[in-house]
This record gives C-alpha cells, structure tokens and sequence, in this order.
C-alpha cells in the first residue's frame, strides 16, 4: 500500500515535471527584434506577418527589402507567394511546432513511465517497459496539446516588432 503512494506521488510529480520541461523547451527560442533574426529562419517556417494585412504563411525566403511568404488561397489546395516590403512588415511571429514538442513529450514521457515502472519490485523489467510505451504515448499527447494551447494563448512567438 505504502508502494503505491509512493508510485501515484511519484506519477504526479513527473508528470508536473513533464509539463514544466515541455512548455520551458518550446520556449527556448532566443527573443530578437532584428531583421537578421527572420532572415534566420528556415525556409518553410511557419509564421505570422502584421502588415498592411496579416498573412499566415510558409517562410519562402528573405531579403533585406522584402520578405516572401506562401499563402494559402481561400477555398483551395493551392498558394500563392507574397512579396511583403520590409517597410511595411511591423511584426513577426514563428508559429510552435507541434511535432519537437510531441517528441520531447514523448521522450520525456517514456523517461517517467520506465522510472516509475522499474519500481516496481514483481516484475521490474517488464513493468518498466510498459511504463517506457506508455509514458511515451501519454507524453506525446501531452506535448502536442501543449504546443495547441501556446499557439491559442500566445498567438505564436514574436521575433520581429518595428
């Protein structure tokens, strides 16, 4: 009896760690307003240009006068490319990606899940295995959601403000 507390006490504070290494790892993106830092970033990021307009699009590229961006089309599978001036940029935004953070969830996830498994002292082998898969999967979930919840309360991360 006295195990199992242990091991829920155990659960919980993984999983709250979990969380807390998961949210402080998509945030890891160093802060700039400098135009090196969009030109920085990969082609194919996915970002959000205030302008004149707000463009959620694709990174195509940039130059140091203008930025271009794919746009979807409405009520189509196809894009178009955008030709924003620098001049008329006034804010950029990198949106989460939903895959590093369900990798590191999973990760993470599968650390906690072999730890609490290999506790156990009937089957500490298989137990932990279980855990890994299990941790694993939960961990996943809860990184992807995570990602979800920053992209509504934060709106993506500013790495450019004129």
């Amino acid at each position: 009896m006295a195990i199992e507390q242990t091991n829920g006490q155990l659960a919980r504070t993984l999983f709250v760690s979990l969380l807390a290494l998961i949210i402080f790892a998509s945030n890891l993106q160093a802060q700039a307003s400098d135009w090196k830092t969009v030109q920085n970033l990969p082609s194919g990021a996915r970002i959000i240009v205030k302008a004149q307009h707000k463009y959620s699009c694709e990174l195509q590229g940039t130059t140091d006068d203008e930025l271009l961006c794919a746009v979807q089309k409405r009520r189509s599978f196809g894009t178009i490319v955008v030709r924003i001036p620098r001049a008329e940029v006034r804010e950029v935004r990198t949106l989460p990606n939903q895959g590093r953070s369900a990798a590191i969830g999973a990760g993470l996830g599968a650390t906690a899940g072999a730890a609490i498994g290999a506790t156990n002292r009937t089957a500490p082998g298989a137990n932990a295995f279980f855990g890994a898969v299990g941790g694993a999967g939960f961990g996943a979930l809860v990184g992807a959601i995570v990602s979800v919840v920053q992209l509504a309360i934060h709106h993506g991360k500013v790495i450019y403000k004129r």
